[in-house]
């Protein structure tokens, strides 16, 4: 039977690889495998002197580590006796889902500059298209009683042409088509994750999904993640020692904007293989790439791990049109389409049909466009920031449209507090991090509006945070 001390000692190799004394990586450790449940609340953890033996460390270290944990809510001890893990582990700090999705939505009345939602005005062949329907549809309206509950077939074969040019092998039978990336990322983890074990997802991430693993009665579990993105080796680790069911990524990184290299991408697709874990590829934000080649997807790399792949229409032409989809194996497609036909009878099937001849007809240009106008706002933004003297910090992004900000010594709830007042509200970064009471400093900033409102943006929030 393993003790703690092993289940510790498979993961530390990768802590002592990271940045930031060992006894901090000690601490991060434990963290992982408390978020994982690998250990669960009230678990009784090695003493100091018998953990510093088994991992070879000093006890200073282990002191230190534990006093880390300690600090942060995370271990409970006695006089005289071992240490616990306390209330943290039950996760009661954080943010529940509904709170965390709610936070990325536009209300009903439109605020000054609405920098809490990471989503585009119409593309000009959105606009193009709905002026005139006719002249896209050359003539056909929508046929039969109006509806494609099941996905309309013009826009499932523009799909799987749309995914087999980036490499995925897909056929017809194995997409389906959603009210947008959202409902199929929603209908993909109440699918696949259990309450038994644990969703593995970086550190952080999409506020979206927290509900969909709420929906399926599980929890998630943080993968390291560092300044470049995803920490690959102690992610692999952590796949291999936890074995969850299911693995959520996205590419490009939200909020961060990183991107796997193809190489690290593999090392981990490996891991979820060994540990039967399978991998959901988020690739919504794929196609706004900044800089660096694009990011291959997931299915496209030849590895046995199990990949369910998730796309839409929403960043390169607009969210209004609804129109996502998921790839996976025919049979749980199969499933999925009669699931997500039974929710609300299917996407318009006059926007299936647009949909259809815009992908298969104006992707390049649009996303061209698309590209062009999203650099020229992050321009604007970095200069509008510089102009104000602001000290935030941000690591370029790859891709997305979003930079992860930090502000040294700020509360980013408190500023977002401020922010909403002002009407130009931001998304504080607890709404993105994994572990409770991360994301303190940060919040999201994303630049899909126009140079001129980004401007009047930033600086609004300039004021607001003086």
């Amino acid at each position: 039977m393993r003790t703690t001390a092993d289940q510790l000692s498979e993961v530390l190799d990768h802590w002592r690889s990271g940045t930031g004394p060992l006894y901090q990586q000690l601490a991060d450790g434990i963290v992982a495998l408390a978020e994982s449940g690998t250990l669960e609340h009230g678990a009784r953890m090695p003493s100091e002197r018998a953990l510093a033996t088994r991992l070879h460390l000093s006890r200073n270290t282990v002191t230190a580590a534990y006093q880390r944990l300690r600090d942060q809510g995370w271990l409970e001890a006695s006089p005289g006796s071992a240490p616990r893990l306390g209330m943290r582990s039950r996760g009661v700090a954080a943010l529940t889902a509904q709170d965390r999705f709610s936070r990325i939505l536009v209300g009903q009345e439109p605020p000054l500059v609405a920098l809490n939602t990471a989503s585009p005005p119409p593309a000009p062949a959105v606009s193009e298209a709905l002026a005139r329907p006719e002249a896209l549809l050359e003539g056909r309206a929508a046929l039969g009683n109006g509806y494609a509950a099941l996905g309309d077939r013009d826009l499932t074969l523009a799909i799987t042409d749309h995914l087999r040019a980036q490499g995925v092998p897909a056929r017809p039978d194995e997409v389906v088509v959603t009210s947008g990336a959202q409902q199929a990322l929603w209908l993909a983890v109440t699918a696949l994750a259990t309450p038994s074990t644990p969703v593995a997802l970086e550190a952080v991430t999409y506020p979206g999904v927290f509900d969909a693993i709420a929906a399926a009665g599980s929890r998630p579990f943080a993968l390291p993640m560092g300044d470049l993105g995803l920490e690959v080796d102690g992610a692999a680790k952590l796949l291999r020692a936890a074995r969850p069911d299911l693995a959520y990524l996205t590419t490009y990184n939200n909020p961060t904007g990183t991107a796997l290299a193809d190489a690290d991408a593999v090392r981990l697709l490996d891991a979820a293989a060994s540990s039967g874990t399978t991998v959901i590829d988020d690739r919504t934000l794929a196609d706004l790439v900044l800089s660096g080649p694009p990011p291959r997807p997931l299915a496209s790399l030849g590895t046995r791990a199990s990949v369910v792949t998730v796309g839409g229409m929403s960043k390169v032409f607009w969210g209004g049109l609804r129109i996502g989809w998921l790839h996976t194996n025919a049979t749980l497609a199969a499933q999925l389409r009669h699931r997500r036909a039974a929710m609300d009878l299917g996407s318009p099937a006059l926007l299936q049909r647009l949909g259809a001849r815009l992908l298969r007809e104006r992707f390049e240009d649009t996303r061209a466009w698309r590209l062009e106008t999203l650099r020229e706002s992050l321009d604007a933004t970095r200069s509008a920031i510089a102009d104000a003297g602001l000290d935030w910090e941000a690591v370029e992004p790859s891709g997305g449209p979003s930079l992860w900000v930090r502000m040294p010594g700020v509360s980013s709830e408190r500023f977002a507090e401020r922010a909403e007042r002002a009407g130009v509200p931001v998304v504080a970064g607890a709404a993105f991090s994994v572990v409770p009471g991360e994301g303190a400093d940060r919040f999201r900033l994303p630049f899909y509006l126009s140079p001129e409102e980004m401007r009047l943006g930033i600086k609004t929030l300039a004021e607001r945070a003086a």
